[in-house]
């Protein structure tokens, strides 16, 4: 399920989290990103924080008195560091195979829709890409989790639209527009199994100039 947002302040989150165990693992970290995720570089960071101190000092006070070996403290010390980073790193790439919430419980509106065919190639001429490849994009049939997010904040900022609208159309399911005739007729797409960003970028007609460059997008 995607994440839901909300208000409670970083230190209420941080200080839960000191609550809950007296070490933070992996596993209490995921629960806390979960529930919340505006701050998940922020308490991945404190849960290392924590982790670390208890390997450094330990629980008991009189052990805190003693000098501590950072030399074998080190590789101990990476290896929590590398374990709730790479919790981090598996999370957020679940979340973005994830769809957004707003394609599957709100009706799409497909932010081409209302563009004439001028406005079409304008806008394709803008993104420096073919009429083939923007019509790829209005209907839908590239995979979605495959289309980098650094692109879709591109084009939604070509076309003044709101980043999150413009995903949640690239989500909702593949739809061929009728009635419409910005592209020559070999570069219509049909409704089938959806390309990967890659497929439809080298699958257009496009220059190796513009192929390179849509490929260098990064999410």
């Amino acid at each position: 399920m995607s994440q839901i947002m909300n208000n409670t302040p970083l230190r209420d989150a941080m200080y839960a989290m000191s609550l809950a165990k007296p070490i933070p693992d992996a596993e209490l970290l995921d629960e806390f990103v979960r529930r919340y995720p505006e701050h998940a570089e922020a308490l991945t960071d404190f849960a290392i924080e924590l982790a670390v101190d208890a390997l450094m000092h330990g629980d008991d006070d009189e052990e805190a008195e003693v000098p501590v070996d950072m030399e074998a403290m080190n590789p101990a010390v990476s290896r929590v560091m590398s374990q709730f980073q790479n919790r981090l790193f598996e999370m957020a790439q679940k979340r973005a195979a994830e769809p957004p919430a707003r394609a599957a419980t709100a009706a799409v509106v497909n932010p081409f829709a209302d563009l004439d065919r001028g406005r079409f190639r304008a806008l394709s001429s803008r993104l420096d890409i073919n009429s083939a490849f923007l019509s790829k994009l209005r209907d839908r049939t590239i995979e979605p989790t495959t289309i980098p997010k650094g692109y879709c904040r591109h084009v939604a900022q070509e076309m003044d639209e709101d980043f999150e609208a413009l995903t949640a159309h690239l989500y909702a399911p593949p739809e061929v527009a009728h009635a419409r005739q910005y592209y020559k007729s070999e570069g219509k797409p049909g409704i089938g199994t959806r390309q990967s960003f890659e497929e439809a970028v080298r699958g257009s007609g496009l220059t190796e100039e513009q192929q390179r460059r849509l490929l260098s997008f990064r999410s």
